[in-house]
């Protein structure tokens, strides 16, 4: 059996900072829900498997409002009788809490592909880039790329969310990024490891783009990974999840539902 758990770590697994702390009662949770330490930031993460794993995105609700927060997402859920294991905000968006790039949905294109470059903020950082599910399979992708073969990936994307800017290119840290810089706030992430696991990340405590990067790629083992955002940020569960402001998308692991025996 597999089960969901908590645990708290420091890098290299040297420490274990305390124990179990919850277990999901379900067999087919298989999400895992881990909390590091790198220097003086602690860093939640969930680990899916998009080959066995539910992960989706979510925007609106039936009625087409935005659903905005984690409580509202997992209430939605709960109706349809869906139970939500972790979820973050799943990137950059205007304050109509429409995504500024763009956007798959259950394999519908709700928002089109933002090339822009030269404008302000941290989404027009070079290169930025989708996080595309498809059937069984997460990628992180240059927004360039994405363009070069739009018809490929719109076609065989199941959900996607444009973000920027890319943190790490196939093992390698965004140049732009300083590792000197003083510039550190809460930030979050999803990026794809060398076993093709998905994780979401945040940091619960500032850090900078560099160094969440070097976390990223170094303990998590990441060879690519998407900036999602920075202050406004939070991931369920944690205590502040909903104390934040309205999001946008936002990405959420399901639990896996039981398969019914035959009749």
């Amino acid at each position: 059996m597999r089960q969901m758990f908590l645990k708290f770590i420091r890098p290299g697994q040297r420490l274990l900072l305390a124990s179990l702390l919850s277990l999901a009662t379900a067999a087919s949770a298989a999400a895992e829900l881990r909390q590091y330490q790198y220097h003086q930031t602690f860093i939640n993460a969930c680990r899916a498997d998009p080959r066995t794993d539910v992960i989706r995105t979510y925007w609106k609700d039936a009625n087409g409002q935005p659903l905005a927060t984690f409580v509202r997402l997992d209430a939605m859920l709960r109706q349809q009788s869906e139970e939500m294991l972790c979820a973050t905000n799943a990137g950059i968006y205007d304050k109509q809490l429409q995504p500024l790039g763009l956007y798959i949905e259950d394999g519908k294109l709700l928002r089109r592909l933002n090339t822009r470059q030269n404008a302000y903020g941290n989404f027009y950082l070079q290169p930025n880039g989708v996080f595309v599910l498809t059937q069984d399979q997460a990628f992180i992708v240059e927004t360039g790329a994405y363009a070069a073969q739009s018809e490929h990936w719109n076609a065989t994307a199941r959900y996607a969310t444009q973000s920027g800017p890319l943190m790490i290119v196939q093992g390698k840290i965004n140049t732009l990024f300083d590792p000197d810089s003083i510039n550190a706030v809460v930030r979050n992430a999803v990026c794809v490891d060398n076993a093709g696991m998905m994780v979401l990340a945040i940091a619960r405590n500032p850090i900078s783009f560099y160094d969440f990067a070097v976390f990223l790629r170094d303990e998590l083992k990441c060879h690519d990974a998407l900036y999602l955002d920075g202050s406004i940020s939070r991931m369920y569960p944690t205590l502040e999840a909903n104390m934040g402001p309205a999001f946008s998308a936002m990405i959420t692991v399901l639990k896996k539902q039981a398969k019914k025996s035959p009749q």
